[in-house]
Order: C-alpha cells, then sequence, then structure tokens
C-alpha cells in the first residue's frame, strides 16, 4: 500500500481535503492524522479567528467543526496516540504502524519511528520539521495508482503540499 501526504496549516483546508477524499471514496481506515497538541489546540480553538470568520460568512456551525474535526474524533475513539510529554497526536491507521516502531518517544523522536513504520527518511524528517513548525499532515493509504493520483489531487486542490510515497 502507498501513501500521500498534505500538509496543511488551517483548519478549513485540512478539513475541505478530508471531505474531499471521503467524497472520492476514501474512508476513515484510509486517512491518518499526525500533529502536535498546540496545532490541534489552535486548528480547534473556539476562539480562534479563522473559525470567526467562517462563521461570520454565513457558513453553519456544523461545517466548522467539519469532516476533519469529525475524523478525529471518530478515529480518536478507535484508536490514538497522545504523547504526553511531547504533546503529539497521531491517528488513524498509522497508529498501528507508529505503535510497533516504538513511537511512545519524544517530538524528536517522531522521524525516526516514522523511518521504522516505512517512510524515507528525508519524508519522515521533513514530516516533523513541519508538525515542529505548527502544521497537521494528512496522510492517505491508498491501493493502486489510480487512487494514489486521486489522493494527490484532492489534497492538491485543497491547497496542500503533497507527496507520494
Amino acid at each position: 500500500m502507498k501513501t500521500v501526504s498534505g500538509i496543511f496549516d488551517n483548519r478549513i483546508t485540512a478539513d475541505k481535503a478530508v471531505s474531499e477524499l471521503l467524497d472520492e471514496g476514501f474512508v476513515k481506515d484510509d486517512i491518518s492524522l499526525i500533529m502536535s497538541d498546540k496545532t490541534r489546540e489552535r486548528l480547534f480553538s473556539s476562539t480562534d479567528d479563522e473559525a470567526n470568520r467562517v462563521a461570520k460568512g454565513g457558513l453553519s456551525g456544523a461545517a466548522i467543526g467539519g469532516a476533519l474535526g469529525a475524523l478525529i474524533a471518530g478515529l480518536t475513539m478507535v484508536g490514538g496516540i497522545v504523547v504526553p510529554g511531547a504533546g503529539l497526536l497521531v491517528v488513524g491507521p498509522l497508529v498501528a504502524a507508529l505503535s510497533g516502531a516504538g513511537a511512545g518517544a519524544t517530538l524528536g523522536g517522531l522521524s525516526g519511528a516514522l523511518i521504522n513504520a516505512g517512510f524515507a527518511a528525508d519524508e519522515a524528517n521533513r514530516y516533523e520539521n513541519e508538525i515542529k513548525r505548527g502544521k497537521a499532515v494528512v496522510i492517505v493509504h491508498a491501493s493502486n495508482p489510480e487512487r494514489i493520483a486521486i489522493a494527490q489531487n484532492a489534497l492538491r486542490s485543497c491547497g496542500a503540499i503533497t507527496e507520494a510515497a
């Protein structure tokens, strides 16, 4: 199975990407998310300016929580890694791979855990650096080249920087 990733710095674009992935037939079990606890607080804070701008723009309250919030809530119930000392949140099918790879370390050890889970070293280092800078990484697990292309297009159309591994 291949992975496609998108790096996001705001909830609106990440939420739109997750919605598009779900619309394209991907399911929650195909989507993983990694972010710092501080990023989670920033992206999902009820007082954040971005959410207030969206609400004032006429979108319903349900849209503010959106697909990404539902994904986090749903996947966190199924399984997630929260590393208290490091403030790291990982949800989705990547949890099992990282658990087996010893991701219970610190944020500084995230790239090593990702490498052990099958990611290339440069890709793992990039994700760790982006997460440290306050971004969220959405990782889509795709079964074939056609699904990889669909995932890449969905993420890119929402403004993500994407990579296929």
